[in-house]
């Protein structure tokens, strides 16, 4: 009867919220840690491309960094750049999942945002 619909109408809205409440703390957790952090990692590897040391005399050993070759360095460029694209992307996920994962912003943004952030995982 109608009480049954209006406690599983309320059991699905609390649980609708609950998961997206959850989306938007991860985001938000994924966003704070790792948008500095590939932001440092991709001004590391800009300036480790742009300056090639000579090769270390025998004998020594040279940070990690420092032995890497240049298809290690493009594919790290790559790899930095597609998880920057996500990041960037991400607060319009975070907006999407605090309105209860109803696009909250103009229409015309929704395929743009999404190809972005799917796009970096799949491209």
């Amino acid at each position: 009867g109608p009480p049954a619909l209006l406690l599983g109408h309320l059991v699905t809205t609390w649980a609708t919220r609950s998961s997206s409440c959850r989306h938007v703390h991860v985001y938000i957790l994924t966003f704070s840690v790792g948008f500095p952090a590939n932001a440092f990692t991709l001004a590391v590897l800009v300036a480790k491309s742009r300056r090639r040391r000579p090769a270390a005399p025998s004998g020594h050993r040279r940070p990690l960094l420092a032995t890497l070759t240049a298809a290690d360095l493009l594919l790290l460029l790559n790899l930095t750049a597609a998880d920057l694209l996500l990041l960037l992307f991400l607060p319009f996920k975070m907006a999407e999942a605090a309105a209860g994962m109803v696009w909250p912003l103009p229409a015309a943004l929704c395929p743009v945002a999404n190809f972005c952030f799917y796009g970096s995982t799949y491209l």
